[in-house]
């Protein structure tokens, strides 16, 4: 089956959850995303909280990291890679800049 040109949701969470407009994965990460890859269609972009992209990262299934870094000073909050079990050496491959000050930071595992 073809995907059409609309966006597919896919939740990942640990709750059981229902909604006619989305996919829900409770379990097996790695063999859902893989699954989703060899699909025919358009990139994934994952958004989620740090322990789902702890997740991804440990399960070796991000194959670009966009870094967007925002002209603001807070002081504190959350390490952006936290916990992980092993050093992920990235390679920087193209970078963009915004009018608003944002720098995007484009990145692929080496």
């Amino acid at each position: 089956m073809e995907r059409c040109a609309r966006k597919e949701k896919i939740v990942f969470s640990s709750q059981h959850r229902q909604d006619d407009k989305a996919i829900f994965i409770r379990s097996g990460i790695a063999a859902a995303v893989s699954s989703i890859k060899n699909e025919k269609g358009k990139d994934i972009w994952l958004y989620g909280g740090a322990s789902l992209i702890k997740t991804f990262i440990q399960e070796r299934l991000i194959d670009i990291y966009r870094i967007s870094v925002h002209p603001i000073a807070l002081g504190a909050g959350k390490p952006l890679f936290e916990d992980l079990e092993e050093r992920i050496a990235l390679k920087l491959i193209k970078t963009n800049v915004f009018q608003s000050g944002v720098v995007q930071l484009i990145y692929e595992p080496q």
